[in-house]
């Protein structure tokens, strides 16, 4: 599961927008909902509109856990070994995970679905929330992207056990984003921006001239406060946090963020991670990963990637925050 947390300064009031000549299109998908602003030229807005959704609907189609029939589902149900041929839209984003997993040493990992759903983020069905030792060390067996077999000549990746399953919900809404403001750029538009579930990628201006502004959230699980606000020119930024999306047994508070390399929830106190980054997909994968490292070793990767990024600890009532001088860089007055 992930939590997104990005607030779009929409400070574009109606007027504003009708006098710019933007077109504002939205609707539902991957199980939130979805905010597109364009100035369209000669382009149609419903024109638009319906590419969109026709792209969406294929994306979930392909990739979604919650439709039985999808691509991923049917790889998840395989159970004879064989390798499974991928069409190209998936291929591209098991292929940019398996990367990811590989630069992070693992901190971003596709096949987490067992342990997510037995420490009861995905699944009710467990009397005891908090499983064994035992129970963790069986789970690992089925989890890890070093457990799939990668055919790049047949596009077709093997399982190493039958119980593996992949889960792209930490990067397929910002493959989604990718993809629609590539449609949006095939209708001729210059100026946009492109959000699903708070991920978000900008191109141009905004209605009213300027830098789109994007604001961080404060990690409070009661209203949403921004923390500070970015200019984002030709960019897109995602954030991860666990601060809305956790449970607490015995007075101990457990993330919903799993380490794939111990089977545990996290411990540290990194509450946000936001990165920018040219493709949102990336942005997506990468703000999960550092999640899981926490504040230092995520500071540390940030800086020998050279990556924007914007951590926030939160110690008790107390928030700190760090961030590289790439996310500096476009940081804007409030």
């Amino acid at each position: 599961m992930r939590l997104f947390t990005l607030v779009i300064l929409l400070s574009l009031c109606l007027s504003c927008a009708e006098e710019a000549q933007y077109s504002k299109i939205t609707g539902n998908t991957m199980g939130t909902t979805y905010s597109v602003i364009v100035k369209p030229g000669d382009a149609s807005p419903q024109e638009i509109y319906q590419d969109i959704e026709d792209e969406l609907k294929d994306i979930n189609q392909l990739m979604s856990t919650y439709i039985p029939d999808s691509e991923i589902n049917r790889f998840n149900k395989l159970q004879d070994g064989s390798c499974y041929r991928f069409s190209s839209k998936t291929w591209e984003v098991l292929l940019a995970a398996r990367n990811i997993y590989e630069e992070t040493r693992g901190a971003f990992d596709i096949t987490l679905g067992p342990l997510i759903s037995r420490w009861g983020f995905n699944a009710e069905e467990y009397e005891e929330k908090v499983p064994s030792p035992e129970e963790v060390s069986q789970l690992m067996t089925e989890v890890g992207t070093d457990k799939l077999t990668y055919d790049i000549h047949n596009q077709c990746i093997q399982k190493e056990h039958p119980g593996i399953t992949i889960n792209l919900s930490a990067i397929a809404k910002g493959y989604g984003v990718d993809r629609v403001a590539n449609i949006v750029e095939q209708h001729g538009v210059e100026d946009y921006l492109v959000e699903i579930g708070g991920e978000t990628k900008t191109k141009g201006k905004n209605p009213s001239g300027s830098v789109w502004r994007v604001a961080v959230e404060k990690p409070v699980s009661i209203s949403q406060q921004k923390m500070l606000v970015v200019g984002l020119k030709d960019s897109s930024i995602a954030t991860s946090g666990d601060y809305r999306n956790y449970f607490e047994i015995d007075g101990q508070r457990f993330s919903h963020t799993i380490d794939p390399n111990t089977g545990y929830p996290v411990t540290h106190n990194l509450t946000s991670v936001s990165v920018i980054h040219p493709q949102n997909m990336y942005a997506d994968a990468y703000a999960t990963a550092l999640t899981v490292m926490g504040a230092e070793a995520a500071l540390s990767f940030a800086k020998t990637h050279q990556l924007a990024v914007f951590l926030i600890s939160q110690d008790g009532s107390e928030l700190s925050t760090q961030q590289t001088k790439e996310f500096q860089q476009v940081t804007l007055d409030n």
